[in-house]
């Protein structure tokens, strides 16, 4: 990666634009930044790391310092960065979070930060491709670009010596801490840290796989009935109790076996006797069945007959119910006809349609007669209400001719009135404008001593800042000069000297009197930057009242108060004038959108009353015309009907003539009436017919009975008849008496007590065969038990025995399983009894890491200091050290007495040589594990100022050899001597104003 140009403006020191040509500078490969202390060299570099990624340097910096307090508010601050990558040419533009001036009024507003990102055809490109504008996707974009984060960054491409001589010195564990912050090897460490939490997991299986062996040993041990069993033991054990439940079995089933012969037995004895028994019963019930079976005999054909004379008796009962039927349905038919007048010639059925056909023509005309006087009644109502609606149309036309002249009024009323008010919007912008000028030209005169009071104020404190710049340099100077006393005092016998590196010291200067320390020099520091912040506070106040004093000036003018106090009356007075015309006209118009409702209320009136005359008009014609239609319709009607009825039944003349009927309802009741009566003579008629023909019927059913059921006359067969007591009682004797018999008979079958016959043993001996059954019981009761009781623990045993089986199967392959990991976790955590070197995975990896890094930091070293030391790595403990082993000790070889230092005893200019040196390896190393980075600028920080000039020869000569493969080293430092080694140069100074310029040499 290579820088190009670097552009900043309002940054830190910096209130101008500052333009840097890094390309130029490392034409030769190295250049030198310098200037004294807080000038801003940091702030170089702040800015580069700013432009690609989003922060600074230095640890615990804020973007706060980035905007120069030194630079006008208004200034917005940017760095703009051109480099260079193997993935081609960038421009990154990105500007702080800052403070600024509001646009309108006082105080200020956050200006948020931004960013862009341009691809470039080649460095010297003006435009390029947009790449984002987005922050966070121009952070991703530009770590691609390079191939190292922030982190990465600063430890490759900006050297910090002192962080590297404290490297050096440090024990191994604090020296361990940070080769894993560069490196990233805390994943290692987690892997050990997680084989570790593994190991005390699979410990935890094996015991609670031991715990589950020793439940299972103690459960087979409650199952088999045994003391103390152990893993061996217990396959013979469940042998023992398999044999001992064998041999219950056994007894159980020879005891079962003689409790079923002794319970077949007693059985047998019981169902002999029982037999016995129940044959001598059936046997006499069989007998007195056969004494009974004549009289049984008489009942059963007593029976018969009777069945025979009710069939007969029944059908002789509904011949004489027809008989009665028949007579009643005759007599009932004359009587209706008496009744009716209806005499029996008439021909009923052909005058019921007659009657029924008029009827039916005639009927809906009721409801039409009933309506005539209603709707005569409503026709003289619409014909007085059309005479209303003309009158009423007439009254409307009459008002809507006076409607327009009205409006035109009020017309003319509204445009004079919007003349009067068209002046309102231009009044009041006037009073607008001169009310603001009025409050401008009182805030003129207080701005102008605002001004005054902070030009006062940075005067004041532009002295203060520049005295308290004097009076640090001076402390500073003094301080140089008498540094050798310094040193001098303290010295302490057999201590090295930092410049010389002697133990001899024959001439020890001492400081003067009134020689500064270090706390005095910084306490003037401070004062100089709190004076400087000071100022830059005033500055910039005083920038914003300035701003302010011209905005005032600009739009007052020269414009006095009286002026303006006069020409704002006048122009309040236009804006009431037109605010009263335009309350006026606000009036007219709703005076003449009222008058507009109204005429269009009038019209519609207007309408809807004229039609409504020519439509009542138009439906009282067509209603009058209906009506004397429907009235001669229903008067045709009434003399149809009052005739038919008031004919006779036959055309002999019987019958009574009728008076004409009031009204078509009367005549069509009279009608309904005449239907009603033939219908209920034509039905008796027919009921009387049916009775007679069911008559016959039954006469000739009655003599075909007596025929099938061979009874000579209807007398006999009634005599025949039993009544029901006599019925039910021979039916029951003969019901039981069969019953009786089937279940002899079927007792007598049974097998059982047919072999009764034949069983001839004298006496049979219940008691003893029942005594023997009770023996039985009791002894297969005994051997039953003993054999469950066998068999359970048998069965408890062999399952508890097979879950100590498999518990133990489960511990050996847990305890096969957790072997490899335990090892595993002790090596990778440094377990003396597995590893005895104590080293931990993380640290091993790190020495190897530690070992690549001395070797390129020895690389160098051979080049300096006349090849005099070597840097090596150790395993043990550094002296002193009471941590463990960390595998990441480091010692110095001094060659030329052949022995191993402790890197404490190296002089100050050996110190940064070698730590420089470490610093350029372990920058390689870290560029080599971000993936072989090329990195072609590098910044290497303070610390020449310990060297000698021929050590400072060798440390400019390794420098060069890293320009040789293209490379640009920029050595920030403020020794005197580089400036005369090094031609190509950054010079940054302070300038009388508080903030600092940049000059470039090349």
């Amino acid at each position: 990666m290579y820088l190009h140009r670097l552009e900043l403006r309002a940054i830190g020191p910096y209130p101008g634009l500052v333009t840097i040509d890094f390309a130029a500078l490392a034409a030769s490969g190295v250049f030198l930044l310098e200037g004294p202390t807080g000038a801003g060299k940091s702030t170089i570099i702040d800015a580069v790391v700013f432009a690609l990624y989003g922060g600074l340097a230095g640890e615990g910096s804020t973007h706060d310092r980035l905007h120069s307090q030194h630079a006008d508010p208004g200034v917005e601050p940017f760095v703009e960065l051109v480099f260079e990558t193997g993935a081609g040419v960038y421009r990154v533009r990105r500007t702080p979070q800052y403070d600024r001036p509001k646009q309108r009024g006082t105080g200020t507003v956050r200006q948020q930060a931004s960013a862009q990102l341009f691809r470039l055809a080649h460095p010297a490109d003006a435009v390029g491709e947009p790449v984002s504008s987005r922050i966070p996707e121009i952070g991703l974009e530009v770590t691609r670009a390079i191939g190292l984060d922030r982190a990465q960054f600063l430890q490759t491409v900006v050297l910090p010596q002192g962080e590297f001589a404290r490297f050096l010195r440090s024990p191994g564990e604090d020296r361990r801490k940070l080769l894993q912050s560069l490196f990233g090897t805390q994943v290692y460490d987690r892997t050990a840290d997680e084989l570790a939490a593994r190991r005390r997991e699979v410990q935890a299986e094996v015991e609670a796989a031991d715990a589950r062996v020793r439940d299972a040993l103690s459960r087979f041990a409650q199952a088999a009935g045994v003391d103390d069993p152990d893993e061996g033991t217990v396959p013979a054990t469940v042998e023992v109790l398999r044999a001992a439940a064998a041999e219950t079995a056994a007894q159980r089933a020879d005891a079962v076996a003689a409790l079923d012969r002794a319970r077949a037995h007693e059985q047998d004895v019981v169902a002999r006797l029982t037999a016995r028994t129940r044959r001598a019963a059936l046997l006499d019930r069989r007998r007195a069945l056969d004494d009974g079976a004549a009289r049984i005999a008489a009942a059963r054909d007593r029976l018969a007959v009777a069945d025979r004379a009710a069939r007969v008796t029944t059908s002789a009962d509904g011949l004489d119910a027809a008989r009665t039927r028949a007579a009643e349905a005759s007599g009932a038919a004359a009587d209706l006809r008496r009744r009716t007048g209806v005499p029996d010639s008439a021909d009923l059925g052909s005058r019921r349609a007659e009657l029924l056909a008029c009827a039916a023509a005639v009927r809906h005309l009721v409801a039409v007669e009933t309506s005539l006087d209603t709707r005569r009644r409503a026709l003289a109502d619409a014909l007085d209400r059309a005479e209303q609606l003309a009158a009423r149309v007439a009254e409307l036309d009459a008002a809507l001719e006076a409607r327009p002249a009205e409006r035109a009024a009020l017309v003319e009323q509204a445009r004079t009135a919007a003349a009067a008010a068209g002046d309102g919007e231009a009044a009041r912008a006037e009073v607008d404008r001169l009310r603001r000028l009025l409050a401008d030209l009182g805030s003129r005169d207080a701005a102008t001593a605002a001004v005054t009071r902070a030009e006062q104020v940075v005067a004041d404190r532009r002295v203060r800042a520049e005295e308290r710049l004097r009076t640090e340099q001076t402390l500073r100077a003094r301080r140089i000069a008498g540094l050798a006393g310094e040193l001098g005092a303290a010295l302490a016998p057999g201590d090295r000297c930092p410049v010389c590196g002697s133990a001899d010291h024959p001439d020890v200067a001492v400081p003067q009197a009134d020689h500064p320390d270090a706390a005095t020099v910084d306490a003037a520091a401070a004062e100089t930057r709190a004076a400087e912040a000071a100022l830059a506070d005033a500055a910039a106040a005083l920038a914003v009242d300035r701003a302010e004093l011209e905005r005032l000036r600009a739009a007052v003018g020269d414009t006095d108060a009286g002026t303006l106090a006069e020409q704002t009356a006048a122009a309040t007075a236009r804006e009431e004038a037109a605010h009263a015309a335009a309350v006026r006209v606000a009036e007219v118009e709703r005076l003449r959108t009222a008058h507009d409702e109204a005429t269009r209320a009038l019209e519609r009136e207007h309408n809807t009353v004229q039609a409504g005359h020519a439509v009542l008009l138009a439906t009282s014609a067509a209603d009058a015309e209906r009506l004397d239609q429907d009235a001669s319709a229903v008067a045709d009607a009434v003399t149809r009907a009052g005739a038919l009825a008031a004919r006779p039944w036959t055309d002999d003349g019987a019958g009574q003539d009728r008076p004409a009927p009031a009204s078509l309802r009367a005549a069509v009741q009279e009608l309904d009436t005449l239907v009603t009566r033939a219908e209920a003579v034509i039905a008796a008629d027919d009921r009387a017919a049916t009775a007679a023909h069911a008559v016959t019927e039954r006469t000739a059913e009655v003599a075909r009975v007596l025929a099938e059921q061979d009874f000579d006359s209807l007398g006999a067969a009634r005599a025949a008849v039993l009544t029901a007591e006599e019925t039910a009682a021979l039916r029951a004797e003969v019901t039981v008496a069969d019953r009786e018999r089937a279940v002899v008979e079927a007792g007598l079958a049974e097998p059982a007590v047919v072999a009764a016959a034949d069983d001839t043993e004298e006496p049979l001996a219940l008691d003893a065969a029942r005594a023997a059954l009770a023996a039985a019981v009791e002894q297969a009761d005994v051997a039953t038990r003993a054999a469950v009781s066998a068999t359970d623990r048998v069965e408890s045993a062999t399952r508890c025995a097979g879950d100590l089986a498999r518990a133990v199967r489960a511990r050996d392959d847990t305890s096969a399983r957790s072997r490899a990991v335990v090892r595993l976790a002790d090596v990778a955590n440094g377990v003396a009894a597995v590893n005895p070197t104590g080293i931990t995975l993380g640290t091993y990896v790190l020495m190897r890491r530690f070992e690549d890094v001395v070797a390129a930091a020895n690389d160098r070293l051979r080049g300096m200091l006349g090849g005099r030391f070597t840097l090596e790595t150790s395993d043990e403990r550094e002296a002193g050290s009471r941590a463990r082993r960390t595998g990441l000790a480091l010692a110095v070889h001094d060659h030329t007495t052949d022995t191993r230092r402790a890197p404490g005893s190296l002089s100050g200019g050996e110190t940064f040589t070698v730590s420089l040196c470490l610093a350029l390896g372990l920058a390689d190393v870290v560029q080599a594990e971000a993936g072989g980075v090329s990195l072609g600028t590098l910044f290497v920080d303070e610390g020449f100022g310990t060297l000698d000039p021929e050590t400072l020869d060798d440390v400019i000569g390794q420098l060069a050899r890293l320009t040789a493969g293209g490379r640009q080293v920029g050595i920030v430092s403020h020794v005197e001597e580089l400036k005369q080694r090094i031609p190509e140069r950054i010079a940054v100074r302070r300038t009388p104003e508080g903030g600092s310029r940049v000059t470039t040499t090349v």
